[in-house]
């Protein structure tokens, strides 16, 4: 009879591993009314507030796919000073290229037992949610700045890219020049 029980109980076992190859699944546009806005747009707004570099950007409009194409200005407009009265105004020319964002999902999981749940005396989530909005903060900053695990998707850093502008490079020459020619000229 026992032996029985345990073969009944077997039978009514799911094996999950069937379903490992299935990709029906419930994604975010089949569940985003499940989703809670108001702790999503608190979360962002956080992560806001704590990210240098995304309190300096411009809010986007919301993306509905992973990519967002939009113009960028590529060129900009030079500036010339009119000598005197018979001098010329000088033309300039503004370009505008169309740059790709690419959005990658930022995430972490933070498993609390229910247990622990349970026998809390106090709303754990109210003291994880503003260490989990500063890591991404942290994490984003770190990707932007500096390329810290930055996704492939993305442009190369802003480290990076100011090290490789021919300003920069421009700069560092005229100022090895002016280096050179300071030690050729005799001080009196």
């Amino acid at each position: 009879m026992m032996e029985e029980n345990s073969d009944m109980k077997n039978k009514y076992v799911m094996n999950l591993h069937i379903f490992e190859n299935d990709v029906n699944i419930i994604d975010r546009t089949g569940a985003e009314s499940l989703i809670p806005v108001q702790e999503s747009n608190e979360i962002i707004q956080g992560i806001i507030i704590q990210s240098a570099v995304l309190q300096r950007g411009r809010k986007l409009p919301n993306m509905t796919s992973k990519q967002y194409k939009m113009p960028v200005l590529d060129m900009l407009p030079i500036a010339y000073f009119v000598n005197g009265d018979s001098g010329q105004k000088k033309t300039t020319k503004m370009a505008w290229d169309k740059k790709f964002i690419i959005a990658e999902e930022i995430a972490v999981i933070v498993p609390i037992p229910e247990a622990v749940l349970d026998d809390s005396e106090y709303d754990i989530w109210a003291e994880t949610k503003p260490r989990i909005i500063e890591a991404f903060g942290k994490k984003i900053d770190g990707a932007i700045l500096f390329g810290d695990d930055k996704p492939a998707s993305w442009r190369a850093d802003v480290v990076t890219t100011a090290q490789l502008s021919p300003w920069l490079r421009w700069e560092q020459e005229i100022t090895c020049m002016t280096r050179s020619w300071a030690r050729k000229v005799p001080l009196h």
